[in-house]
């Protein structure tokens, strides 16, 4: 009983992902936000250096993700979206902790 529920959450979602762009859309978004929450629990043992690497990251990353999902059609704009919105709190957060250190250091 319990696996038949489970098929009918996940068809659920693929249903509610589809115009949004499918699979790949769901697969970004449980990445991306997997990636923040563990960004913001080790924030505090990463060096400055690997946060701001983290940023220059996220923007590598989101850059040619949304060059992709554009080029794919009007079907897969929430996979650009979710690669702009990742990127940007990648970058908030890990600013934020630098900024946090030098402020810290005086």
């Amino acid at each position: 009983m319990r696996k038949l529920h489970n098929e009918r959450m996940f068809e659920s979602l693929r249903t509610w992902a589809t115009p949004y762009g499918g699979d790949v859309f769901l697969y970004i978004s449980v990445l991306a936000v997997a990636s923040v929450v563990g960004l913001q629990l080790y924030k505090q043992r990463l060096s400055s250096f690997t946060l701001q690497r983290f940023i220059r990251l996220g923007a590598l990353i989101a850059l040619p993700l949304t060059i992709i999902a554009m080029e794919m059609g009007e079907q897969h704009w929430g996979i650009a979206v979710v690669a702009i919105v990742w990127a940007v709190a990648v970058a908030i957060i890990s600013k934020n902790a630098v900024a946090l250190r030098k402020d810290s250091k005086k």
